[in-house]
């Protein structure tokens, strides 16, 4: 959503003629919706308007989250403020060094403050007036007790040198063994320049379905039609469908994943804003980064993406077992791969597939299983260095080395509920388009 940003600020409020230079600098100039920021809080500002400078009305006014959304959810707001603050600091120390003005968005608030400069003046020195200091400050410093403090700081600074040295080194050890195990998916999906959401699962969207004995549609889940159109149910079921709508839970299979997901990518998750499927909106798979937790029986967004896929998520309502549809077999594969019934032993089978977003300026990577467990299962596969590297080096053979948008058919062996042992079924390059920021 692209929101004008009223030029209400007179033109000679110097203040608001920095706010426009900044927007307009090299610091901002790939990030539009940065830009859309600043101008919107420097405007309400300079209008004496803080009222609008809350976060959820900054959330429904620069980043199109509807009216109800919960901020508590979805961070967006805090973390676009994150990034703007380090814009600004960024500008003021070098395109901006001699602007009258910094602008400085305080700590735990919106509101940004319009700070002067000082300008601390240099009083002019002869050598007759430095000649006496000199002599005085000479003189001090011999004594000894001037000598031994001399001494004493020059260990402590020694200590803390050493201390930092040290300090620093274990940072770039950890830092050199984590980036060892990002194989070039990760780099892809979690950057400096782009925003990443990553999307858990819905565990209500599954109890609707299966109280309702049918699938819901993606225009039913965004306008939350089948939590009021429960049709023929009546009595409890039917409470409990129209209580469906307060629940805001996930499986912890997918709190795991995440967890996973920060360990390989923690000096980026400053642009990681992570939400349930509830809270999503059509506009975060349209720019930037996502990654989708869960089936389509839990993560309804993965609806988007089906058309690109050759696997596809389905679900026999008869049976209540879920399974893999293959569209177009090839030689030694089946049309239909069916899985065990959840919490049961036998085969799993799940989905990754690495595609375009919506405007094909980000990447999307979908972690589906048929079950919770099968979904952690991929997710471990994908997260673990040998086993993700020797699929990346499977999709990029014969396509000279360039990693391609591609989906991947996996199994995993349950035993009691656990799914483990995923291995590769089948795979499919998208498109000759190559993956790339």
């Amino acid at each position: 959503m692209d929101t004008p940003v009223a030029s209400s600020p007179p033109i000679v409020d110097v203040r608001w003629e920095v706010a426009q230079k900044v927007a307009a600098s090299a610091s901002f100039h790939r990030s539009p919706r940065l830009r859309e920021l600043l101008l919107y809080i420097c405007d309400r500002a300079l209008q004496n308007r803080p009222a609008d400078l809350r976060e959820q009305l900054i959330g429904c006014a620069v980043f199109g989250r509807k009216p109800d959304y919960n901020p508590g959810e979805d961070n967006i707001v805090r973390v676009e403020i994150r990034q703007l603050r380090k814009r600004l600091d960024e500008y003021f120390t070098t395109e901006g060094k001699d602007e009258p003005f910094t602008i400085v968005i305080p700590k735990g608030a919106y509101v940004p403050a319009f700070e002067p400069r000082e300008i601390v003046p240099v009083p002019a020195t002869t050598p007759a007036d430095l000649a006496p200091t000199v002599v005085a400050v000479a003189g001090a410093w011999m004594s000894w007790a001037q000598r031994g403090l001399i001494g004493v700081l020059a260990i402590t600074c020694l200590w803390l040198w050493q201390g930092n040295r040290e300090a620093k080194q274990r940072i770039e050890s950890k830092a050199a063994r984590t980036a060892s195990d990002r194989t070039p998916i990760w780099p892809l999906l979690f950057n400096p320049a782009q925003q990443t959401f990553v999307i858990c699962a819905d565990s209500s969207l599954v109890t609707a379905q299966h109280i309702l004995h049918r699938s819901v549609t993606l225009e039913e889940y965004v306008s939350g039609a089948y939590l009021t159109k429960s049709g023929s149910l009546s009595g409890e079921p039917r409470e409990l469908v129209n209580s469906l709508r307060t629940w805001q839970f996930t499986d912890i299979t997918d709190v795991r994943l995440v967890q996973r997901l920060f360990a390989l990518n923690a000096d980026h998750w400053d642009k990681v804003s992570v939400r349930s499927a509830r809270t999503a909106q059509i506009q975060d798979f349209k720019n930037g980064n996502s990654i989708l937790l869960g089936s389509v029986r839990s993560n309804i967004w993965n609806r988007l993406f089906e058309p690109l896929l050759n696997f596809v998520f389905e679900f026999d309502e008869q049976t209540r077992t879920p399974f893999i549809r293959n569209k177009t077999p090839l030689q030694n594969e089946q049309p239909v791969y069916r899985a065990a019934k959840p919490g049961e032993s036998g085969e799993t089978y799940s989905i990754l597939a690495l595609v375009p977003n919506l405007r094909h300026t980000g990447s999307v990577l979908i972690i589906a299983g048929t079950s919770a467990e099968s979904t952690e299962a991929s997710g471990e596969f994908i997260m673990n260095k040998e086993t993700s590297r020797s699929l990346i080096e499977t999709v990029t053979k014969g396509n000279q080395g360039r990693l391609p948008y591609f989906e991947v058919l996996l199994k995993s062996s349950t035993l009691a509920g656990v799914a483990k042992n995923a291995e590769i079924v089948a795979f499919r390059t998208l498109r000759d388009e190559v993956a790339r920021n």
